[in-house]
């Protein structure tokens, strides 16, 4: 339920004052330019980029939210290995493909997400899934 509020009538019984000719005509002279613009004629010289490196700096800054994001998925990927590992295990059926994507994953590169709870959590989830991959290997 929205609750809004109140509306006075006075506001809308208010009636604008008619404007005078000498103030809206001032204000259209003083927005009227006085001298033809020759700047579009100069910015269309204007000289490129100075530098690709500093494009190529422009591209290579990781934005905070972006690696958040990419340490959320790999956390996502992980837990979702370990419970297929898990139905594996149940269902008494062979984990090899499972555990293969699980050690690709863990194997793969890791940052740091600038979250340090993040950090610890996803610490957590790569050590239970060494501890999974290691009972199973020594079978």
């Amino acid at each position: 339920m929205r609750i809004e509020k109140p509306r006075s009538t006075s506001e809308t019984s208010t009636s604008r004052r008619p404007a005078r000719s000498g103030d809206s005509a001032a204000f259209r002279a003083s927005l009227t330019p006085t001298a033809p613009s020759v700047a579009a004629n100069t910015t269309s010289s204007a000289t490129g980029v100075g530098s690709v490196a500093a494009l190529m700096a422009l591209q290579t800054v990781d934005d905070v939210q972006e690696r958040r994001k990419r340490m959320e998925r790999r956390g996502r990927q992980l837990l979702d290995g370990l419970d297929s590992l898990k139905l594996d295990v149940l269902e008494n059926r062979n984990p090899t493909q499972t555990l293969v994507k699980l050690k690709s994953v863990l194997e793969s590169a890791r940052e740091d997400s600038g979250d340090a709870e993040l950090d610890s959590l996803i610490d957590q989830i790569e050590l239970r899934a060494e501890v999974e991959l290691a009972k199973l290997a020594r079978r």
